[in-house]
């Protein structure tokens, strides 16, 4: 399975980058996430996780949460998950490693 990365430096008016973001998509389109960085912080921000409901529970984010081990550069990991999303979609995160928090 084959992953495109876009990177995106958002400046401020003076040319100093506020944070940067890695837009990450399944090359069909079935799934993509946001990874944000702040440049002083020590962690990053994994964002807008979908996976089209085609193509859901047969690893698809797995695949795409391995993939962007190599865009992770801080320390930690926090996703944001909503309090009534399926169990399963905590121990993915889990899984991982992530500081999962509550929306």
């Amino acid at each position: 399975m084959e992953f495109i990365f876009c990177e995106q430096n958002w400046k401020d008016k003076n040319g100093k980058i506020i944070v940067t973001h890695t837009e990450v998509m399944e090359k069909n389109g079935y799934a993509h996430c946001r990874i944000s960085h702040y440049p002083n912080e020590n962690v990053q921000i994994l964002s807008n996780v979908y996976v089209d409901e085609k193509y859901r529970h047969i690893g698809i984010c797995t695949r795409m949460l391995s993939a962007i081990q190599s865009v992770l550069t801080r320390p930690y990991t926090i996703v944001y998950v909503d309090e009534w999303a399926p169990e399963y979609v905590r121990n993915m995160y889990q899984k991982q490693g992530y500081i999962i928090l509550n929306n």
